[in-house]
């Protein structure tokens, strides 16, 4: 109220959550570049130090440092490097620890946001959905692997099951791996689906473009160097676009993070295979995988996943939440 009138505000979308990131704070293109820059510089220093980290292991280790091809097939082998799988895990997931706090205090200091407007519309997180969500997606993650392993594929799968070093995966996994999924989830369907958003003027545009950012993102995961980008980048995109329609029509992200962290969480625990990023000790070791038939369960398995949110928490207007 002001003197007795209502101040009216006019909202550039209909989207709860994209309008929470044109209400919070200083949202100027130059905010958001400046931001964007130093949540990159962030993730490479950190991948300088985890670098040099490698390296000395590798020279510890007898390999040839000076020799390109075989440095680039060792690097990321723990078992080259004479290191375990979860001090390699540390490693890489540290550097998502590392960012994420850097891409913090760049939100609250540059935009003087609070960081909440990129996570949710609603004045707190919704914590119970981010459960449900979580419990959700690891039922029909658990079917997907049932089906593949009882149905299609059990010869492909080896029992690696090692109780020590299980435990210390799983304490490593607990504490780190929703960071890691965290960061990705606010970072791409929050802050930058907001900023492209806010400045094409066209809600569509920034589903679709942060979708193929994320795809791209995960390029030089080791799974895209085997199967090849023309079957990855449509998988890691509709994965993106996926978790960014759930993130508008739900107002928030709470839904789009239980998802990823059930997903990496499991993935770290029960399968590993030597194409995948997380080299981990799991349960199971894929001998080879089939990107093509994982890319035909997940679309079931996201199907269903839209259709319990939907019956669940009744998105209406699904279009216009989308301008």
């Amino acid at each position: 109220m002001d003197g007795g009138n209502d101040i009216k505000v006019d909202l550039p979308f209909y989207n709860l959550f994209l309008n929470a990131g044109y209400v919070a704070g200083n949202n100027t293109a130059g905010k958001y570049v400046l931001t964007i820059i130093l949540t990159i510089l962030a993730y490479f220093t950190y991948q300088v130090f985890m670098g040099a980290v490698l390296l000395f292991f590798a020279m510890q280790n007898g390999i040839d440092i000076t020799h390109p091809e075989t440095l680039a097939k060792s690097l990321m082998n723990p078992d080259a490097l004479g290191i375990s799988k979860n001090f390699m895990l540390v490693l890489l997931l540290g550097m998502f620890v590392f960012t994420f706090v850097s891409f913090y205090y760049s939100v609250k200091r540059i935009h003087q946001k609070r960081f909440i407007s990129i996570i949710t519309a609603y004045p707190n997180i919704r914590w119970g959905q981010i459960l449900f969500a979580f419990l959700v997606w690891g039922g029909i993650f658990l079917l997907m692997f049932g089906i593949d392993y009882f149905w299609i594929s059990r010869q492909n799968y080896v029992f690696n099951f090692q109780w020590e070093k299980f435990v210390i995966l799983f304490l490593i996994t607990v504490l780190f791996l929703p960071v890691q999924t965290s960061f990705e989830e606010i970072f791409f369907r929050g802050y930058l689906m907001q900023a492209l958003a806010l400045l094409s003027k066209n809600a569509v545009f920034s589903l679709l473009f942060t979708s193929l950012l994320f795809g791209l993102a995960h390029m030089n995961n080791p799974e895209a160097d085997k199967f090849g980008a023309w079957v990855m980048l449509p998988y890691y995109s509709l994965f993106g676009l996926f978790l960014g329609l759930l993130a508008l029509w739900n107002n928030g992200l709470e839904l789009s993070i239980g998802i990823h962290a059930a997903n990496n969480i499991l993935s770290a625990l029960l399968i590993t295979s030597k194409s995948t990023v997380l080299q981990t000790d799991a349960i199971f070791v894929m001998k080879d995988e089939n990107p093509v038939n994982d890319f035909i369960l997940w679309i079931f398995g996201a199907i269903v996943a839209i259709s319990v949110f939907q019956y669940k928490y009744r998105f209406k207007e699904h279009f216009r939440l989308l301008k």
